[in-house]
């Protein structure tokens, strides 16, 4: 149910499963795991899906099998977790296109990507509390590093849906568009088009925000002035030309 494509230093995984809203069953975490390991050379990776609906969470069939068997729920956490843990992994910077629903597991999935987009038809909703189950603590992890313990325990708590502007306002989103799909596209080729290693280095360092600094990301700032990147970066902006990171 994930169809990855490349153009040009662009990479693109849509969710490919629209006749269940782009549900994820439980043997799609791993298909999603494997997915993003053959993403090759591309520079960043746009999220997005098929359909109305960016995701409607976990598979709700796969979920009511979990049901008494606390090992299978651990087996299939870990194995959300690993796909989560991916994404986050990976050395680019990954765009959420959210347009539709994005619910439950949906939101972690948003929530692993670096930026997130979401359309005006856009809804987020996170409702273990509904099934009387709770959420991967990495998640609420996330959740809180995002919108705050309040506007967290509001959503996880009510279980309730709010639209693409309010998920903006409490930073759950960081913009709300028309359609998420153009403005990804827009950002994914300004990113593309900026040195690999600086972008890949501050990814890094953005995920590291909250520790102190230590001689390794002073290194990474001083030494990226002696680099290639930087020659061609000041030259073209000298010259009033885009550069060329090639």
């Amino acid at each position: 149910m994930f169809d990855l494509t490349t153009d040009g230093r662009v990479a693109r995984l849509t969710l490919n499963r629209p006749a269940a809203r782009n549900a994820i069953p439980q043997a799609g975490w791993a298909a999603l795991t494997a997915r993003l390991g053959e993403i090759g050379a591309a520079r960043v990776l746009i999220l997005d899906a098929a359909g109305s609906a960016f995701c409607a969470g976990a598979d709700l069939t796969d979920l009511a099998r979990l049901a008494g068997d606390a090992g299978a729920a651990g087996r299939f956490r870990a194995t959300m977790g690993a796909a989560t843990a991916a994404i986050r992994a990976l050395p680019i910077p990954v765009i959420a296109a959210i347009d539709g629903g994005c619910f439950g597991a949906g939101v972690a999935l948003a929530m692993a990507c670096d930026i997130r987009i979401a359309g005006r038809g856009a809804g987020f909703a996170i409702p273990p509390a509904r099934l009387g189950i709770t959420y991967p603590f990495g998640d609420v992890a996330r959740l809180v590093a995002l919108v705050g313990p309040g506007q967290a325990a509001r959503l996880l708590h009510g279980g309730g849906t709010i639209d693409a502007d309010e998920a903006a306002r409490i930073g759950l989103v960081e913009q709300a568009v028309e359609h998420a799909g153009e403005a990804a596209a827009a950002l994914a080729q300004a990113i593309a088009a900026n040195a690999p290693a600086s972008v890949a280095a501050l990814k890094g360092m953005i995920a590291r925000a909250g520790e102190a600094g230590d001689a390794v990301t002073d290194a990474l700032f001083d030494d990226s002035f002696a680099g290639p990147a930087f020659a061609e970066g000041i030259a073209a902006m000298q010259g009033r030309r885009r550069p060329d990171f090639a």
